[in-house]
């Protein structure tokens, strides 16, 4: 037996992070143990554990959760997982947590610019056993010591809720120290003060002028220490990189001569500093482009795949200017942007006088295409792709007879890479790239299957409880949330306020992290965001004569859906009251869950009642008897009112709105909200109906997208559901694949049969939200079903098709790698599942019968109606491949 891949709160050997819980867990592997044998986990302030400061056992799983109460302040603690016949040790160092920082916040007096770069020249002439640079800059910053990069991250100190709380960054210094020293930052604008936000964005939204803070702390081998704090005694000056912003990218100027600036020290709170939870951006991959002459005469790089992130190269002659346009799109064979709206995305130097390696600092941009000026078509070969992502490790493999199925799940887990940036962004590329809390909440299972999130998510989760507090209990469309003073004409999405399915993620994501990782660290450290959001609508509720129907207040109801008939509508035509009740359940009984499994009793029963009287109200409204009631008088209520009202503003027509959509009979199965099996089955024969007379193509949106595979599987339908899924015209997901796309759409129409896009003005080419479609994949086709939140044995229940011959995935889970692969020839199904050490799990035949598996490979036979007899041949020669 060996134990890898050990991590605290799913890092690995964090620096000077926040630290509320302390969540350890470990990868095994190797051969079997019970899944009972005992583990411990020691932590200590030294490598060879002789000064233990706390220590625990491990009787099942491969994770453990500890009380902080020892941490002690800028402290490296090491830690070990042992059991009879291996150990493994790792590290994490704490930050300076509650200790008042010395240094002070600095900028500069003189008018404001668009990037400086602040610096101080130290000698360190004793011997230095260790240093510590803690470090906060605004906008964004990159830090070097003695011309080396302090870290190999960028984009630092990402985005978070600045006006809220600042998240400083720890880094480990030693190597980096001579006897004469120069710390020198770059600060530029990003989120921060340069243009964000929608129609036409703003400016200095968190303030007008960069600022830093910095405390480096050596301690030398004799035991002395000295600090070098920042305050006004450090330099500024200008700085080569001008015009710099997240939307229009980044103009630089090679012949600039720096000119000083008046160094100030600020009476900028210090108490709202606190150690990162964000996870360092960094490029993941590197891509060559091929160039072609596109129809305008333009040079035309092609990176093959739409990623986030930058380009990079060496220009070696000297150019007066060269100028990158970044893109998604060709259309008519020439380059195109309009729909980035009035996002610039460019890269532009000047004055190159020498041969130089030029890249992008303090932006980032979405693109498959870049338009080249100033460079000759070798010169521009010379420059290569970055992808930029937060640093996330990848846990999901797939593979399967569908060449079209497994470039959609290619386009899915691309769409995930390109928006987990710091955030969970909207997308990469267009004037907006915000952390749309709903978009973000119907993908989270999807996210979690494909990727470790869990620190990811704290470090959002984190904003969004910042946010909320700041909203009294409010969970806004987006996190984190800039506050714009309101105006004449602004933005309704910037005049603050909830909705369901967005405000939901509050409660979504959590549990689903929890799910996944089975950390009740996190969970409990999320618990208050849960309570505070599912509290916030009871209050409104009983405002409302406390009838549990959300059907009061703005509500987007089912985003983008397909189903009102009016071109280009982004409101579907399903209740939104229904849609928004039902989301209200789904919140309060994941802060039920939630409560039970951190032992909250008293929450626990007071949230179930309130889970429990939500459904008897969706009951009572929503069906008469066994049959749905058509006409609620929720189809009258406040919200629809609004609804109508926007409708009416936005395209001058009236919904024709409808509790029996596809969305809103997927929901109600899905969630299993029907008072009896006579009434799921009416609801499922309604759905089939549903879907022909759509001619068998889908119609949902935002909410419902996510559930109407998994209500159509769950309930007989399952030749229905993946008919979806492999349907190639528009309408579908292999629809998108067939137009080309190397990640998922915003909208199903994006682009058009003939492959024209079909609107400007909301349109991205990189959006994840219809990617959820991954998690039926995951669960039904492949059939790997986690554990119940109070369980520990995983469910496996493929659900073959005959539009496949083979399919199998791969998930890492705490216990290491678990396999299902399944071919089929003729009408037999050989699976086989092959289990991680100390995993309890079951295989679930097609007649319903259940086998326990054991550790290692197991194999099952099963029959399922096809006509292939080349399965076995077609699997061998595509793995081959």
């Amino acid at each position: 037996m060996k134990a890898k891949n050990l991590k605290v709160n799913g890092l690995t050997e964090p620096i000077g992070y926040s630290f509320d819980h302390l969540t350890f867990s470990w990868e095994t592997s190797g051969e079997d143990l019970d899944a009972q044998s005992k583990m411990t986990v020691t932590v200590a302030l030294d490598p060879a554990f002789k000064q233990v400061v706390a220590q625990a056992d491990c009787a099942s799983g491969n994770l453990l959760t500890l009380a902080p109460d020892f941490l002690t302040n800028k402290t490296r603690y090491f830690w070990r997982v042992q059991g009879l016949t291996f150990q493994a040790s790792s590290f994490f160092e704490t930050g300076l947590m509650d200790e008042a920082w010395q240094a002070k916040w600095i900028s500069y007096q003189d008018a404001p610019q668009d990037a400086v770069c602040f610096s101080k020249k130290f000698t360190a002439d004793k011997a230095v056993k260790t240093a510590r640079l803690y470090l906060m800059a605004l906008g964004l910053y990159e830090a070097s010591l003695n011309g080396q990069a302090v870290s190999l991250e960028y984009l630092t100190p990402g985005y978070h809720s600045y006006d809220l709380y600042q998240q400083y960054q720890t880094f480990d210094v030693t190597h980096l120290i001579n006897s004469e020293n120069e710390l020198t930052v770059m600060v530029g604008n990003g989120w921060y003060k340069g243009r964000f936000l929608f129609d036409g964005g703003f400016e200095n939204i968190y303030g007008d002028k960069q600022k830093l803070i910095a405390q480096l702390e050596m301690t030398y081998e004799d035991g002395s220490r000295e600090v070098v704090l920042s305050d006004e005694s450090w330099n500024c000056q200008t700085y080569f990189i001008k015009e710099n912003s997240i939307y229009d990218g980044e103009r630089q100027d090679l012949s600039t001569r720096p000119e000083p600036l008046q160094t100030i020290a600020l009476a900028d709170d210090r108490a709202t500093l606190t150690e990162r939870l964000d996870l360092p951006v960094k490029p993941v991959r590197v891509y060559n482009p091929t160039a072609f002459i596109d129809k305008n005469g333009d040079l035309i790089l092609d990176f093959e795949q739409e990623i986030t992130g930058w380009i990079a190269g060496r220009v070696e002659t000297p150019k007066k200017q060269v100028k990158f346009t970044f893109g998604e799109l060709l259309q008519d064979g020439r380059f195109y942007r309009d729909n980035l709206r009035t996002a610039k995305q460019e890269f532009i130097v000047d004055n190159i006088e020498q041969a130089s390696f030029i890249r992008p600092h303090f932006t980032y941009f979405g693109f498959r295409y870049v338009k080249v000026e100033g460079l000759s078509e070798a010169e521009a070969l010379r420059f290569k792709g970055y992808s930029l992502q937060s640093e996330l490790e990848e846990t999901f493999s797939f593979a399967s007879s569908s060449a079209k199925l497994n470039q959609l799940l290619s386009n899915v887990k691309w769409s995930q890479r390109d928006n987990f940036l710091s955030i969970p962004t909207d997308c990469p590329q267009r004037d907006e790239r915000l952390g749309w809390t709903g978009d973000i909440g119907v993908f989270a299972n999807t996210a979690s299957y494909n990727m470790e999130t869990r620190a990811f998510f704290a470090n959002y989760l984190r904003s969004m409880r910042a946010e909320q507090l700041a909203q009294k209990g409010a969970v806004p469309v987006f996190v984190p949330y800039p506050k714009i003073k309101p105006f004449e004409g602004i933005n309704p999405f910037l005049l603050g306020g909830a909705v369901s399915v967005w405000g939901d993620a509050a409660t979504i994501l959590p549990i689903t992290s929890y799910r996944h990782c089975h950390d009740q660290g996190q969970l409990k450290a999320d618990y208050p965001l849960m309570k505070g959001w599912v509290d916030y609508i009871l209050k409104k509720d009983q405002a409302h004569q406390n009838r549990h129907l959300f059907d009061f207040d703005m509500q987007l109801g089912d985003w983008l859906a397909l189903d009102t008939g009016i071109k280009g509508s982004v409101m579907g035509a399903t209740d939104s009251s229904l849609v928004a009740t039902v989301y209200y359940w789904i919140s309060a009984q994941n802060t039920a869950d939630a409560a039970a499994i951190l032992d909250y009793q008293t929450d626990n029963a007071f949230y179930q009642k309130l889970a429990d009287e939500i459904k008897a109200a969706i009951l009572t409204t929503y069906f008469k008897g066994d049959d749905l009631n058509l006409a609620p008088a929720t189809l009258n209520s406040p919200t629809e009112q609004i609804r109508q009202q926007m409708a009416q503003g936005f395209a001058g027509q009236k919904i024709d709105t409808k509790v029996d959509t596809q969305t809103g009979l997927a929901l109600l199965l899905h969630y299993r909200l029907y008072p009896s099996e006579a009434a799921r089955q009416k609801l499922a024969d309604r759905l089939e109906a549903r879907l022909e007379e759509a001619g068998n193509s889908l119609t949902t949106g935002f909410a419902g997208t996510p559930a109407l595979l998994h209500a159509l599987s769950e309930n007989g339908l399952d030749q229905a559901a993946f008919d979806l899924l492999f349907k190639e015209d528009a309408p579908s997901w292999l629809f998108e694949v067939s137009q080309g796309a190397t990640t998922t759409w915003e909208r199903w129409d994006s682009l058009l049969s003939d492959g024209r896009i079909s609107g400007t003005d909301m349109n991205s080419m990189n959006h994840y939200a219809y990617g959820s479609v991954e998690d039926f994949i995951v669960e039904k086709l492949l059939g790997i079903n986690l554990p119940d939140l109070t369980g520990d044995t995983w469910k496996i229940a493929p659900h073959f098709t005959s539009h496949l011959t083979w399919a199998q995935g791969k998930l890492m889970t705490a216990n290491g790698p678990l396999e299902v692969k399944w071919v089929k020839t003729g009408s037999l199904v050989e699976t086989t599942v092959i289990l991680p050490p100390r995993t309890k799990a079951v295989f679930i035949k097609q007649d319903g019968s259940q086998c326990q598996l054991k550790s290692g490979s197991n194999q099952f036979s099963d029959f399922f109606p096809d006509k292939s007899d080349n399965a076995i041949q077609d699997y061998k020669e595509t793995v081959n491949e």
